[in-house]
């Protein structure tokens, strides 16, 4: 196998770098393996470990250099990072953690076992634990849980001149994050507002900062859930957002990267959720463990069974209708699919509006007219198709009428069941994601082919069909 490791980060897949490691380790050529891995990217070796078996991975793991760890350990799953710290040694993969941010730090220390978490601890910087400890008295899922506390703050009555001094100073020694504006607060540390650093340094070094501050267009209270955050930086169109006490005195700020994970991690989250996940799995779905998948899937499965079984109840009760007319069984999935579907599209339309901040709790009665007037011209759109259809395939035009009868019905109350499930969620203080596409199917089959066999039962009956 001939290796050109300058040009494997870019011209080959992630399987053939796979390939190539393993054929490197199966003919124990570890001098070449080194080699080929200094030619990778550090963020492609995180593809690469999900991807190996273990007995690959442990040796693999042995021989990436230390100072990628830098930037692989962030990308990690539980299970891998746990891999890691195990096959590299906690004080190794502490030197490591040293050289990053607190609050990926914090999200580090996170995701591995108590036990581990504080053997890591112990041999971080005690000038570095403090910052992370900052971070992790706040739940992961709260603004405060993906702060940094690395910022730029400065007294109000301070000069521009002496604020830059101290800027420039800490700036050289790393103390500061990426960030665009210094923050001038209250000799309590009540926020104030923030200062662009271009106009900071522009400005005459004899002003006092309170004279130059702008105020800032959106805060976020540390408990708050990051998604608020999210909504506030998109919305304001912010790069980075303060973080602040139920007093408004100024504890970090969330960064736009961090908002970009965060909108990743919950848009991951809702969509496991809405696909029927009682719990979201964690980490990468390629390393995870075929048990905690079958785990986290069973709970929703079982209930949703135990859901269905009721639309069996349905079918049985009309058992006598359905044997006077064979024909209404045929459409029977073609209904339940379709009010299935129209209910999915209705709660993923409100459920993404919530997410967003589009919509909120308030707006209930306009989306629910907004979506009564939307079914009803969906139902004009599908009754003459599904009269259409249903007499091709039964030639029974009875059977015709009876299922373009119920189509519109069923597409009315499947839309409804899609906006009022979401806001139950709300009600109950829950995530209106919980509210799963698979529940959503197994409502409206519940009520759709109620409908369907009314509308025959008492159609046959006029007749004096049945």
């Amino acid at each position: 196998m001939g290796i050109n490791a300058e040009e494997v980060g870019i011209k080959r897949s992630i399987e053939e770098i796979v390939e190539n490691i393993e054929e490197l380790i199966d003919e124990h050529r570890m001098d070449d393996l080194r080699k080929y891995v200094l030619g990778l990217k550090p963020y492609d070796l995180v593809d690469v470990l999900e991807r190996l078996d273990s007995n690959y991975r442990r040796k693999l793991i042995g021989i990436i250099p230390g100072n990628y760890y830098v930037e692989i350990l962030p990308r990690l799953s539980e299970d891998l990072l746990y891999e890691v710290v195990m096959i590299k040694g906690v004080s190794k993969v502490a030197r490591a953690i040293a050289e990053m941010q607190p609050d990926v730090i914090a999200d580090i220390l996170e995701k591995l076992p108590v036990r581990i978490r504080r053997q890591v601890i112990a041999l971080l910087p005690p000038w570095k634990v403090e910052e992370v400890a900052e971070i992790l008295k706040y739940p992961p899922e709260s603004a405060g849980g993906v702060m940094t506390t690395r910022i730029p703050v400065f007294s109000a009555n301070e000069t521009v001149g002496r604020a830059l001094e101290k800027y420039l100073v800490k700036y050289q020694l790393g103390l500061y994050d990426r960030l665009e504006y210094v923050y001038v607060v209250e000799s309590n540390g009540k926020l104030i507002g923030w200062i662009d650093l271009k106009k900071l340094m522009a400005s005459s070094k004899d002003k006092l900062l309170k004279d130059i501050v702008q105020p800032i267009p959106a805060k976020v209270h540390v408990l708050a859930d990051r998604e608020e955050a999210a909504r506030l930086v998109i919305k304001y169109d912010l790069t980075e957002i303060p973080v602040i006490d139920e007093d408004g005195r100024l504890l970090g700020v969330i960064t736009v990267d961090d908002i970009i994970d965060v909108i990743v991690a919950e848009s991951t989250e809702d969509l496991l959720k809405f696909g029927g996940l009682w719990e979201t799995v964690k980490g990468s779905y390629v390393t995870a463990r075929p048990v905690e998948l079958a785990k986290r899937r069973a709970t929703w499965l079982i209930i949703l069974y135990i859901l269905e079984s009721i639309t069996v109840s349905v079918i049985s009760s009309f058992e006598s209708l359905i044997s006077s007319l064979v024909a209404l069984s045929f459409f029977i999935p073609l209904l339940t699919d379709t009010g299935g579907n129209a209910g999915s599209q209705t709660a993923t339309l409100v459920i993404r509006s919530l997410a967003t901040g589009e919509a909120k709790p308030y707006d209930f009665l306009r989306i629910i007219s907004k979506e009564l007037t939307s079914s009803f011209l969906l139902a004009l759109i599908v009754a003459p198709v599904g009269l259409a259809i249903a007499f091709i395939v039964s030639h029974n035009i009875v059977v015709a009428i009876i299922v373009s009868m119920a189509l519109p019905f069923i597409v009315i109350i499947a839309s409804l069941v899609g906006v009022l499930l979401p806001f139950m969620a709300i009600l109950i203080k829950s995530d209106p994601a919980i509210v799963s596409a698979p529940l959503i199917t197994t409502v409206s089959d519940v009520l759709g082919l109620t409908i369907y066999f009314t509308i025959a039962n008492l159609l046959l009956h006029s007749l004096g069909i049945s």
